[in-house]
Protein backbone atom coordinates (compact mmCIF):
# COMPACT_ATOMS: atom_id res chain seq x y z
CA UNK A 1 0.00 0.00 0.00
CA UNK A 2 2.65 2.80 0.93
CA UNK A 3 4.55 1.73 -2.69
CA UNK A 4 1.45 2.54 -4.44
CA UNK A 5 0.69 5.64 -2.47
CA UNK A 6 4.00 6.61 -3.29
CA UNK A 7 3.29 5.82 -7.14
CA UNK A 8 0.68 8.10 -7.17
CA UNK A 9 2.33 10.47 -5.54
CA UNK A 10 5.04 10.79 -8.11
CA UNK A 11 2.62 10.37 -11.15
CA UNK A 12 1.15 13.33 -9.60
CA UNK A 13 4.20 15.29 -9.25
CA UNK A 14 5.45 14.31 -12.77
CA UNK A 15 2.19 16.18 -14.43
CA UNK A 16 2.36 19.32 -12.29
CA UNK A 17 5.97 19.88 -13.27
CA UNK A 18 5.11 19.07 -16.61
CA UNK A 19 4.20 22.28 -17.83
CA UNK A 20 7.28 23.85 -16.28
CA UNK A 21 9.18 21.48 -18.74
CA UNK A 22 10.82 22.50 -22.04
CA UNK A 23 8.85 21.63 -25.02
CA UNK A 24 11.01 21.43 -28.13
CA UNK A 25 9.81 21.57 -31.54
CA UNK A 26 12.12 20.28 -34.27
CA UNK A 27 11.30 20.90 -37.58
CA UNK A 28 12.94 21.17 -41.30
CA UNK A 29 11.38 22.74 -44.50
CA UNK A 30 13.01 21.10 -48.13
CA UNK A 31 12.72 23.56 -50.99
CA UNK A 32 13.67 22.50 -54.22
CA UNK A 33 12.67 23.52 -57.46
CA UNK A 34 13.32 24.15 -61.42
CA UNK A 35 14.74 27.61 -61.73
CA UNK A 36 15.87 29.49 -64.74
CA UNK A 37 17.84 32.69 -64.59
CA UNK A 38 18.67 34.80 -67.48
CA UNK A 39 21.60 37.79 -66.52
CA UNK A 40 22.66 39.77 -69.51
CA UNK A 41 20.99 37.81 -72.46
CA UNK A 42 22.86 34.35 -70.86
CA UNK A 43 20.00 32.08 -69.41
CA UNK A 44 20.79 29.06 -67.32
CA UNK A 45 18.43 26.37 -66.02
CA UNK A 46 19.38 24.57 -63.01
CA UNK A 47 17.64 22.42 -59.95
CA UNK A 48 18.41 23.09 -56.80
CA UNK A 49 17.15 25.13 -53.36
CA UNK A 50 15.58 27.76 -52.54
CA UNK A 51 16.50 28.85 -48.88
CA UNK A 52 15.86 25.22 -47.32
CA UNK A 53 16.52 25.20 -43.64
CA UNK A 54 15.83 22.86 -40.01
CA UNK A 55 15.96 24.02 -36.74
CA UNK A 56 14.95 23.22 -32.99
CA UNK A 57 13.13 25.66 -30.90
CA UNK A 58 12.12 25.30 -27.16
CA UNK A 59 9.87 27.11 -24.52
CA UNK A 60 10.23 26.42 -20.70
CA UNK A 61 7.73 27.99 -18.44
CA UNK A 62 9.48 29.49 -15.33
CA UNK A 63 6.52 28.98 -13.14
CA UNK A 64 6.77 33.05 -12.42
CA UNK A 65 4.53 34.65 -14.87
CA UNK A 66 7.70 34.45 -17.71
CA UNK A 67 9.18 32.11 -20.07
CA UNK A 68 12.91 31.39 -21.62
CA UNK A 69 13.04 30.56 -24.64
CA UNK A 70 15.41 29.88 -27.70
CA UNK A 71 15.97 28.86 -31.14
CA UNK A 72 18.73 27.78 -33.51
CA UNK A 73 18.32 27.65 -37.34
CA UNK A 74 20.65 26.65 -40.14
CA UNK A 75 20.35 27.19 -43.52
CA UNK A 76 20.63 24.20 -46.32
CA UNK A 77 22.36 24.61 -49.68
CA UNK A 78 21.90 21.95 -52.16
CA UNK A 79 25.84 22.85 -54.01
CA UNK A 80 28.53 19.99 -53.80
CA UNK A 81 28.23 18.39 -50.48
CA UNK A 82 25.64 21.07 -49.38
CA UNK A 83 27.28 24.14 -47.06
CA UNK A 84 25.36 25.32 -43.73
CA UNK A 85 24.55 28.56 -42.48
CA UNK A 86 23.37 29.88 -39.10
CA UNK A 87 19.71 31.58 -39.88
CA UNK A 88 18.75 32.23 -36.48
CA UNK A 89 20.00 32.06 -32.98
CA UNK A 90 18.33 33.78 -30.23
CA UNK A 91 17.48 33.29 -26.69
CA UNK A 92 15.04 35.60 -24.53
CA UNK A 93 12.48 35.90 -21.84
CA UNK A 94 8.57 36.91 -22.18
CA UNK A 95 6.54 37.67 -19.93
CA UNK A 96 3.67 40.44 -19.01
CA UNK A 97 6.44 43.16 -19.54
CA UNK A 98 6.64 42.15 -23.48
CA UNK A 99 9.78 39.85 -24.77
CA UNK A 100 13.76 40.73 -24.64
CA UNK A 101 15.58 38.19 -26.93
CA UNK A 102 19.55 38.42 -27.92
CA UNK A 103 21.30 36.95 -30.95
CA UNK A 104 20.62 36.64 -34.56
CA UNK A 105 17.02 37.08 -35.85
CA UNK A 106 14.31 39.23 -37.56
CA UNK A 107 14.70 42.57 -35.48
CA UNK A 108 13.20 45.41 -34.59
CA UNK A 109 13.21 47.26 -38.45
CA UNK A 110 12.03 44.18 -40.05
CA UNK A 111 9.26 43.40 -37.90
CA UNK A 112 7.35 46.32 -37.90
CA UNK A 113 8.48 48.17 -41.70
CA UNK A 114 10.18 45.34 -43.85
CA UNK A 115 8.38 42.11 -42.99
CA UNK A 116 4.43 43.29 -43.86
CA UNK A 117 5.52 43.67 -47.67
CA UNK A 118 8.59 40.95 -48.17
CA UNK A 119 5.82 38.80 -49.45
CA UNK A 120 8.07 36.89 -52.40
CA UNK A 121 9.80 33.90 -52.05
CA UNK A 122 13.23 35.10 -53.82
CA UNK A 123 12.29 38.74 -55.78
CA UNK A 124 12.64 41.76 -52.93
CA UNK A 125 14.51 43.54 -51.16
CA UNK A 126 16.81 44.55 -54.25
CA UNK A 127 15.53 48.08 -54.79
CA UNK A 128 14.74 49.26 -50.93
CA UNK A 129 17.43 52.39 -49.08
CA UNK A 130 17.93 49.43 -46.67
CA UNK A 131 16.82 46.03 -47.15
CA UNK A 132 17.49 44.34 -43.45
CA UNK A 133 16.78 40.59 -42.86
CA UNK A 134 18.11 38.14 -39.95
CA UNK A 135 20.80 40.37 -38.62
CA UNK A 136 23.14 39.62 -35.38
CA UNK A 137 25.06 41.18 -32.47
CA UNK A 138 21.68 42.56 -31.42
CA UNK A 139 19.59 42.86 -28.30
CA UNK A 140 15.64 43.59 -29.04
CA UNK A 141 12.75 44.57 -26.93
CA UNK A 142 9.03 44.08 -27.99
CA UNK A 143 6.13 45.26 -26.49
CA UNK A 144 2.55 46.09 -27.38
CA UNK A 145 -0.66 46.87 -26.04
CA UNK A 146 -4.37 47.41 -27.71
CA UNK A 147 -3.62 47.75 -31.08
CA UNK A 148 -0.38 48.96 -31.00
CA UNK A 149 2.78 47.14 -30.69
CA UNK A 150 6.93 48.37 -30.64
CA UNK A 151 10.25 47.45 -30.40
CA UNK A 152 13.68 48.76 -29.53
CA UNK A 153 16.65 46.81 -31.14
CA UNK A 154 20.36 48.06 -30.24
CA UNK A 155 23.80 46.28 -31.84
CA UNK A 156 26.98 45.67 -30.29
CA UNK A 157 30.05 45.08 -32.33
CA UNK A 158 33.39 44.09 -30.04
CA UNK A 159 35.40 45.65 -32.98
CA UNK A 160 33.43 48.50 -33.29
CA UNK A 161 35.76 51.90 -32.36
CA UNK A 162 34.49 55.58 -32.80
CA UNK A 163 35.85 58.28 -35.10
CA UNK A 164 38.56 59.10 -32.41
CA UNK A 165 39.54 55.67 -32.22
CA UNK A 166 38.35 54.66 -29.22
CA UNK A 167 36.25 51.32 -28.30
CA UNK A 168 32.43 51.84 -29.33
CA UNK A 169 29.64 50.04 -27.44
CA UNK A 170 26.99 50.90 -29.45
CA UNK A 171 26.81 50.16 -33.27
CA UNK A 172 23.35 50.87 -34.15
CA UNK A 173 19.85 50.92 -32.91
CA UNK A 174 16.57 50.32 -34.82
CA UNK A 175 13.00 52.17 -33.14
CA UNK A 176 10.22 51.27 -34.77
CA UNK A 177 6.02 50.71 -34.30
CA UNK A 178 2.82 49.68 -35.59
CA UNK A 179 -0.59 50.95 -35.03
CA UNK A 180 -3.52 48.96 -35.90
CA UNK A 181 -6.26 50.66 -37.99
CA UNK A 182 -9.21 48.55 -38.43
CA UNK A 183 -8.06 45.95 -41.14
CA UNK A 184 -4.70 47.74 -41.57
CA UNK A 185 -1.52 48.19 -40.16
CA UNK A 186 0.41 51.54 -39.82
CA UNK A 187 4.21 50.98 -38.97
CA UNK A 188 6.56 53.35 -38.73
CA UNK A 189 10.49 53.32 -37.55
CA UNK A 190 14.13 54.43 -37.93
CA UNK A 191 17.10 52.99 -38.30
CA UNK A 192 20.45 54.17 -37.58
CA UNK A 193 23.88 51.82 -38.45
CA UNK A 194 27.31 52.49 -38.82
CA UNK A 195 27.94 51.11 -42.29
CA UNK A 196 30.91 53.47 -43.18
CA UNK A 197 33.73 51.80 -45.26
CA UNK A 198 37.32 53.07 -46.41
CA UNK A 199 37.83 54.19 -49.74
CA UNK A 200 39.23 50.58 -51.27
CA UNK A 201 36.36 48.90 -50.68
CA UNK A 202 34.06 47.55 -53.01
CA UNK A 203 31.23 46.50 -51.19
CA UNK A 204 28.01 47.15 -52.19
CA UNK A 205 27.69 48.53 -48.73
CA UNK A 206 27.50 52.38 -49.07
CA UNK A 207 29.23 54.47 -47.16
CA UNK A 208 26.52 56.51 -45.43
CA UNK A 209 25.88 57.01 -41.60
CA UNK A 210 22.78 59.04 -42.39
CA UNK A 211 19.43 57.26 -39.88
CA UNK A 212 16.70 55.64 -42.14
CA UNK A 213 13.37 56.57 -41.53
CA UNK A 214 10.50 54.39 -42.97
CA UNK A 215 6.35 53.79 -42.64
CA UNK A 216 4.55 51.09 -43.90
CA UNK A 217 0.95 50.40 -44.45
CA UNK A 218 -0.57 47.26 -45.00
CA UNK A 219 -4.08 45.30 -44.93
CA UNK A 220 -5.54 48.13 -47.38
CA UNK A 221 -8.51 46.27 -48.58
CA UNK A 222 -9.79 46.87 -52.15
CA UNK A 223 -12.11 44.59 -53.57
CA UNK A 224 -10.79 41.45 -53.02
CA UNK A 225 -7.63 42.41 -53.05
CA UNK A 226 -5.13 43.31 -50.04
CA UNK A 227 -3.09 46.32 -50.92
CA UNK A 228 0.74 47.46 -48.96
CA UNK A 229 3.07 50.37 -49.67
CA UNK A 230 6.10 51.43 -47.87
CA UNK A 231 8.71 53.92 -48.34
CA UNK A 232 11.83 54.63 -46.94
CA UNK A 233 14.47 57.81 -46.80
CA UNK A 234 17.95 58.31 -45.90
CA UNK A 235 19.15 61.92 -47.09
CA UNK A 236 18.08 62.02 -50.97
CA UNK A 237 17.86 58.39 -51.31
CA UNK A 238 13.99 57.57 -51.63
CA UNK A 239 12.52 53.62 -52.25
CA UNK A 240 8.79 52.55 -52.36
CA UNK A 241 7.56 49.33 -52.03
CA UNK A 242 4.31 48.60 -53.33
CA UNK A 243 2.38 45.02 -52.33
CA UNK A 244 -0.83 43.53 -53.88
CA UNK A 245 -2.48 39.54 -52.59
CA UNK A 246 -5.47 38.48 -54.39
CA UNK A 247 -5.92 34.96 -53.51
CA UNK A 248 -2.69 33.18 -53.60
CA UNK A 249 -1.48 35.48 -56.44
CA UNK A 250 0.87 38.15 -55.31
CA UNK A 251 2.12 41.21 -56.68
CA UNK A 252 5.37 43.00 -55.51
CA UNK A 253 7.50 46.03 -56.86
CA UNK A 254 10.44 47.94 -55.52
CA UNK A 255 12.02 51.11 -57.00
CA UNK A 256 14.91 52.95 -55.24
CA UNK A 257 15.90 56.75 -56.44
CA UNK A 258 19.43 56.84 -55.23
CA UNK A 259 21.71 59.64 -54.92
CA UNK A 260 24.29 59.13 -52.64
CA UNK A 261 26.13 62.18 -51.83
CA UNK A 262 29.55 60.54 -49.78
CA UNK A 263 33.05 60.85 -49.70
CA UNK A 264 34.03 57.44 -51.40
CA UNK A 265 30.76 55.88 -52.80
CA UNK A 266 27.79 56.11 -55.40
CA UNK A 267 24.94 54.20 -55.63
CA UNK A 268 26.10 51.24 -56.85
CA UNK A 269 29.02 50.99 -53.74
CA UNK A 270 32.00 51.56 -56.50
CA UNK A 271 34.11 54.16 -55.26
CA UNK A 272 33.46 57.83 -56.84
CA UNK A 273 37.03 57.57 -58.67
CA UNK A 274 35.71 54.70 -60.70
CA UNK A 275 33.27 57.28 -62.55
CA UNK A 276 30.18 54.91 -62.35
CA UNK A 277 27.25 57.07 -62.28
CA UNK A 278 24.55 56.59 -59.53
CA UNK A 279 21.81 53.88 -60.04
CA UNK A 280 18.06 54.09 -59.19
CA UNK A 281 17.44 50.09 -60.02
CA UNK A 282 13.89 48.71 -60.01
CA UNK A 283 12.59 45.13 -59.42
CA UNK A 284 8.86 43.90 -60.32
CA UNK A 285 8.03 40.28 -59.17
CA UNK A 286 4.62 38.11 -59.81
CA UNK A 287 4.40 34.88 -58.30
CA UNK A 288 1.67 32.20 -57.34
CA UNK A 289 1.27 30.30 -54.26
CA UNK A 290 -0.48 26.45 -54.62
CA UNK A 291 -1.07 24.37 -51.60
CA UNK A 292 -0.99 20.77 -52.59
CA UNK A 293 -1.88 19.62 -49.15
CA UNK A 294 -0.67 18.99 -45.87
CA UNK A 295 2.70 20.54 -45.26
CA UNK A 296 3.12 20.76 -49.33
CA UNK A 297 3.20 23.56 -51.00
CA UNK A 298 4.33 24.49 -54.50
CA UNK A 299 4.83 28.39 -55.26
CA UNK A 300 6.06 29.67 -58.73
CA UNK A 301 7.57 33.09 -59.27
CA UNK A 302 8.80 35.81 -62.16
CA UNK A 303 10.91 38.07 -61.31
CA UNK A 304 12.99 40.95 -63.35
CA UNK A 305 15.72 43.32 -62.02
CA UNK A 306 16.67 46.92 -63.79
CA UNK A 307 20.08 47.66 -62.34
CA UNK A 308 19.59 50.93 -64.24
CA UNK A 309 23.30 50.85 -64.47
CA UNK A 310 22.82 51.48 -68.71
CA UNK A 311 24.54 48.38 -68.92
CA UNK A 312 21.66 45.44 -69.98
CA UNK A 313 24.41 42.63 -68.79
CA UNK A 314 24.03 43.78 -65.21
CA UNK A 315 20.17 43.46 -65.94
CA UNK A 316 18.37 40.08 -64.90
CA UNK A 317 14.80 38.06 -65.18
CA UNK A 318 14.26 34.92 -63.28
CA UNK A 319 11.38 32.18 -63.19
CA UNK A 320 11.10 29.99 -60.38
CA UNK A 321 8.87 26.61 -59.97
CA UNK A 322 9.47 25.40 -56.16
CA UNK A 323 8.21 22.70 -54.08
CA UNK A 324 8.62 23.04 -50.43
CA UNK A 325 7.51 20.37 -48.19
CA UNK A 326 7.32 20.80 -44.42
CA UNK A 327 8.55 18.05 -41.77
CA UNK A 328 7.10 18.75 -38.61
Amino acid sequence: MKFKTTAIALAVAGSVATPMAAQADVYASARIGIHNVDTGGVSETSVGGVASRFGIRSETDLGNGMTGFGRYEWGVSTEGDGVLSRRHAYVGLKGDFGSVLAGQTYHTFYNHLVGPLDIPWVGSGFAMVDYVGRTAEALTYSGGTGGVSWGATGYFNSNATADNGAPETLDGFELAATFGIGDMSLGVGARDIDTERDATTTSAAVEDEDPVIGATLSGIGLGGASLGVGIQKQEDDTSVTLEADVGNIYFHYEMLDCDKDTKNFNCSGAPKSSGAPDTSPSIITIGYNQSLGRNTTMWYEVNSYDADTGDSDDDATGVYATLKYDIQ
